[in-house]
């Protein structure tokens, strides 16, 4: 048997094969080539071998009690054909299977992407048994087993910490902005990034019960699941499509006039109505590339322009994902610049993500920041430096005391305030006298709130943010960014319900995400939007609309672009019927020949293609 992947590279072949030759045809129509025959010949290849897919799709449809504008397509060719019409037999051949063609190549570019995310997980795990170090694949590890991970090493599987210290980058599992400080009994999740320290860890779950393989199984049922989305022209196919047969029956058994009655097929031809759809979508898709925005399929186009509902992750899709400093408060008559100073010269040769943070700063105040003469990380708390002679302490308030630095109730009280804003606090010494907490925080993009309020006018109803960050965090985050309504603390099953919850009540949704915690929400939400510069694999190819950038603003432009969009395809749709309901009343009247009809069908196509292009100039 051919596996799909290969009936998948033979449909490609065959639709670029039927494709170029549509294309020489029209070519050779345009330049008025002699003898006509070559170009017909062509024309009518393409539209027989391509026509028989879209024929066999109709007669699928049809055995599922299904009319959709396959079958209006399958009219429009055969009539065509009938007439003499091969480009335009063709062209509607090309229009509608290029649509599925992309679609579905789309379908197994997200397929690949999960199986990618799958082999970014670790395959084999340092085990320590029997007083010894081993190194066995994952799947053999057993519960209870102690499992060792080095600095730069992705955790294999879900545990709880028993000794070590160490950084843990968990954004992708949780939404935790900042890299968390493992310490013993500390929880840990399967392919998080340990940045520093080392770590042994007791394992509580098999690999098939781990977290990372959950949000896996959620992404393939919410795509397995999700109901297909009905196509505009397909609402007015299930109609339309047994009148004209009706009609043409009719004709021929009260008039008995076999012209009358191929000029009812032929005027009724739905050539216009067929490309009412696709040629929109190719214009509109088109505009939006330009603009930095990859819209996967046409039904993401149609349906991201009804959205009442946006729901936003928080970590790199309203927040920058990254550590800044925030705040500089000196004590003891110390400056702003002199705090960072000494924090920076301490921090230089460390590799944790709040150091970068500091010396980023350092460098926007354009201080020179000398080595250090003694270096010491103390993991999950801080650093100890030594310069000219100086002692520096650099860390949490534990390691602060360690070192005999006296905290006042006023500091205290200082500290506190900050973390109620959600801000993790470095508090920095100077032979053992506090000279002042540095606060760091992930940071709004700078778009955001204008974001926000474009998409209210045009038309979002609510727009709520989930995140798997703490309620602190995200109450911050949220009231700068004049969120309707917040989630904090979830994990991506939690996530997945609340998209439900808000479809269940009615809402068309639409999410907004970067990582791989947000795909199973992105597969369920009716459109997934993934931020293109830093997001995951498997959330871009999930999502059916990919942003190219981090520019939220793009949000509320697709959002416009899908309701232009949508206008012109009722509009086309509409004038397509006009001109058909028209034609078939004067047609069983006999007042217009078949001839004639196909100079109606063929003229009215045309005007829905220079309006359908209208879109490719849309300002966004």
């Amino acid at each position: 048997m051919i596996n799909e992947d290969k009936l998948e590279k033979i449909r490609i072949r065959l639709f670029i094969f039927y494709s170029l030759f549509a294309l020489v045809s029209g070519i050779l129509s345009l330049i008025g080539h002699e003898p006509r025959y070559i170009g017909d010949g062509l024309a009518f290849i393409s539209a027989a071998v391509g026509g028989a897919v879209i024929l066999f799709g109709s007669v699928q449809s049809l055995l599922k009690k299904n009319l959709t504008v396959d079958f209006l397509a399958s009219i429009a060719i055969v009539v065509s054909i009938a007439i003499g019409q091969y480009l335009a037999a063709a062209v509607v051949v090309v229009m509608l299977n290029g649509g599925e063609v992309v679609e579905d190549y789309t379908a197994r570019k997200a397929s690949q992407a999960l199986e990618k995310l799958i082999h970014s997980a670790p395959m084999k795990a340092r085990v320590r048994r029997r007083g010894k170090e081993i190194e066995i694949p994952v799947e053999e590890v057993q519960v209870d087993d102690l499992v060792l991970v080095k600095p730069g090493e992705k955790i294999p599987l879900d545990g709880i910490v028993t000794k070590g210290y160490g950084s843990v980058n968990q954004a992708s599992i949780t939404g935790e902005s900042m890299v968390i400080e493992t310490t013993s009994r500390s929880e840990v999740y399967c392919n998080t990034l340990l940045e520093d320290g080392a770590l042994e860890i007791k394992v509580t779950k098999e690999q098939k019960d781990t977290v990372f393989y959950h949000i896996i199984r959620l992404v393939e049922e919410a795509q397995t699941n999700k109901a297909p989305i009905e196509r505009v022209a397909d609402r007015y196919a299930r109609w339309f499509a047994p009148g004209i047969i009706v009609l043409a029956l009719a004709t021929w058994f009260l008039t008995g006039n076999v012209l009358s009655t191929a000029a009812v097929l032929v005027v009724s031809c739905p050539c216009a109505l067929t490309l009412a759809t696709p040629i929109a979508l190719v214009a509109s898709t088109g505009n939006a590339a330009r603009n930095g925005i990859l819209v996967r399929d046409g039904t993401s186009l149609e349906e991201v322009g009804k959205s009442d509902i946006i729901i936003v992750d928080k970590t790199g899709t309203l927040t920058k994902g990254t550590p800044k400093v925030v705040e500089v408060k000196g004590f003891n008559e110390r400056s702003e610049k002199e705090v960072i100073h000494l924090a920076a010269v301490a921090e230089k040769f460390s590799e944790h993500p709040i150091a970068k943070a500091i010396l980023e700063k350092a460098e926007a105040f354009g201080l020179r920041v000398d080595d250090p003469d003694d270096f010491e990380v103390r993991r999950g708390h801080g650093v100890i430096a030594k310069t000219k002679g100086k002692g520096i302490v650099v860390g949490n308030k534990q390691l602060q005391e360690e070192n005999h630095v006296v905290l006042t109730e006023r500091i205290i009280t200082y500290l506190d305030s900050q973390e109620i804003n959600g801000r993790t606090t470095v508090l920095v010494s100077v032979d053992s006298e506090l000279t002042g907490v540095i606060s760091v925080s992930d940071t709004l993009r700078d778009d955001v709130a204008t974001s926000i309020k474009e998409m209210r006018q045009n038309g979002v109803k609510k727009v709520v943010m989930l995140t798997g960050d703490n309620s602190f965090v995200a109450k911050k985050i949220s009231k700068e960014a004049s969120i309707d309504e917040t989630w904090a603390e979830l994990l991506p099953e939690e996530k997945v319900k609340h998209v439900k919850k808000y479809q269940s009540r009615g809402y068309k949704v639409t999410m907004i995400g970067d990582g791989v915690n947000d795909a199973p929400a992105l597969a369920t939400a009716d459109i997934g939007i993934a931020m293109g510069v830093a997001g995951t694999d498997v959330a871009i190819e999930t999502a059916g609309i990919v942003l190219t950038t981090d520019d939220l603003t793009k949000v509320s432009k697709i959002i416009q672009l899908s309701r232009s969009t949508l206008t012109i395809i009722k509009q086309n749709i509409l004038f397509s019927l006009t001109v058909n309901i028209l034609g078939l009343l004067l047609s069983t009247l006999g007042v217009i020949t078949p001839i004639m009809a196909s100079i109606v069908h063929e003229s009215s196509a045309l005007i829905v293609v220079f309006n359908s292009l209208r879109l490719a100039t849309n300002k966004m």
